[in-house]
């Protein structure tokens, strides 16, 4: 019974080493798969104490890091310093900031995070840019809410996103499917097209052909004709023979001109 017991937890250890070892294996490089993102500073409208604002940011960047490569707020400073030099004055719109920092960055998405609080009341809103300047906001809001429950908003203001992210990626999935069949239409077209052709030119070749052979057959049947009228009665069974076997070829190779088929 003891030797039984210590088999089935060695069994079990080996199926744990084994299972933490895929999960290494595999998580790698979904890891290199995530898309890169950057966090602006976050903006705070109402009474908000300064740990209050420190905690729920920290907890955004987690939940943000679990889904993208989070650039860090090092990077960021540095590439908004740089936006601020290389614009122009009159160029230094939030568009082209924010296209300008993604682009140092290298970051598919720029996340803006502002909270704002009147009284008991809270909202907080996250947006993402992508590369194309396109916005897509969230909000939520709560009355009389703590830390831990705005954490919990926080995190599901992200999970929003990614599901946008997954529904707009199967939407683009779809229309490129349908650009791909529409692409491969003309070609189709060709090919059914290239298959009349090659009928019609067999069936032509079959036709010339045909023509051919009523013309021999008829120049035969004539000399037939001519050997007939001169030859025995012996020989005209003969003759009379072969010159109905050529008329039955010649009708039916009038039915091929006709119709264009062999």
């Amino acid at each position: 019974m003891i030797w039984h017991n210590q088999f089935q937890i060695r069994v079990f250890r080996a199926l744990t080493i084994s299972v933490l070892f895929f999960m290494l294996i595999f998580d790698t490089p979904h890891a290199q798969e995530k898309e890169m993102a950057a966090l602006a500073p976050m903006g705070a409208l109402g009474e908000f104490t300064e740990m209050e604002k420190q905690i729920i940011f920290n907890s955004l960047q987690e939940s943000l890091s679990t889904h993208y490569a989070l650039a860090s707020q090092k990077s960021f400073d540095a590439a908004l310093t740089q936006a601020f030099e290389e614009l122009e004055y009159d160029e230094c719109t939030e568009d082209q900031c924010f296209a300008l920092i993604q682009q140092i960055l290298q970051a598919d998405n720029l996340f803006l995070f502002n909270m704002t609080r009147e009284g008991n009341f809270t909202q907080l809103s996250l947006t993402r840019v992508d590369l194309d300047s396109q916005r897509l906001v969230r909000t939520d809001d709560c009355e009389n809410c703590g830390i831990g429950q705005l954490n919990t908003k926080v995190e599901g203001l992200v999970l929003k996103i990614i599901e946008e992210d997954k529904i707009s990626h199967a939407r683009k999935k779809i229309t490129a499917e349908v650009d791909t069949q529409t692409e491969k239409s003309p070609s189709e077209d060709n090919t059914w097209h290239y298959v009349a052709v090659s009928v019609t030119l067999v069936s032509a070749l079959m036709s010339y052909n045909a023509s051919n052979s009523y013309n021999d057959l008829s120049a035969k049947n004539s000399t037939l004709a001519t050997q007939y009228a001169n030859s025995s009665s012996s020989e005209k069974a003969a003759y009379k023979s072969e010159y109905d076997s050529n008329a039955s070829q010649i009708n039916r190779t009038k039915a091929v001109c006709r119709l264009g088929i062999y």
